[in-house]
């Protein structure tokens, strides 16, 4: 009897750094069942809304089509990341690392404050020139950030106050609200 108890608890001591990698088991083992059992390629892990499981063998052609039914069209891979481009602009980033030898997990990341990207850019690009052209470029760009979160998505540091500020070189100060 104590074999019987000793051998599996051993056993279990012995993985359970594998099994808990991702914190709470129980969506991991829901999705390989699911995977397994089920004629799907990819799996929503329960809990989050961004994250899928894929098998390995396939996985990124599996996600690759995902992105392709959300309107995303594959740029590029780097690295663990792979870089998608919709028709209308908007940028997702589609971050892989296993869970084992034989599933995927995959984290989604979609941006959706592609102008503000913009606004980022032209700001880097106007603010450290000293002519007028752009002076009165960046001043244009500068009035266009009317909250926090515009400041942040130009660009501008994030004060660690309570709560958080950020300032834009033309001194405005916007203040994070709690919504």
């Amino acid at each position: 009897m104590l074999i019987v108890i000793f051998i599996p608890g051993m056993f279990f001591l012995w993985c359970s750094p594998i099994l808990f990698q991702e914190g709470d088991l129980r969506p991991l083992l829901r999705g390989i069942v699911q995977l397994s059992i089920g004629n799907t390629g990819m799996v929503s892990l329960s809990g989050s809304d961004n994250t899928y499981m894929t098998k390995s063998k396939n996985g990124q052609e599996v996600i690759k089509n995902f992105m392709k039914s959300k309107g995303y069209e594959f740029t590029e891979q780097m690295g663990a990341g792979y870089l998608f481009k919709s028709s209308t602009g908007k940028n997702a980033v589609v971050t892989h690392r296993y869970y084992s030898r034989y599933y995927s997990l995959w984290k989604v990341t979609e941006d959706r404050n592609l102008p503000k990207l913009d606004v980022a850019e032209a700001l880097k690009d106007c603010l450290p020139k000293s002519d007028m052209e752009s002076y009165d470029t960046c001043k244009k760009l500068l009035n266009t950030i009317n909250n926090f979160d515009d400041c942040v998505n130009a660009g501008f540091s994030i004060m660690k106050t309570n709560p958080p500020q950020c300032t834009t070189p033309n001194g405005r100060t916007f203040i994070e609200t709690v919504r």
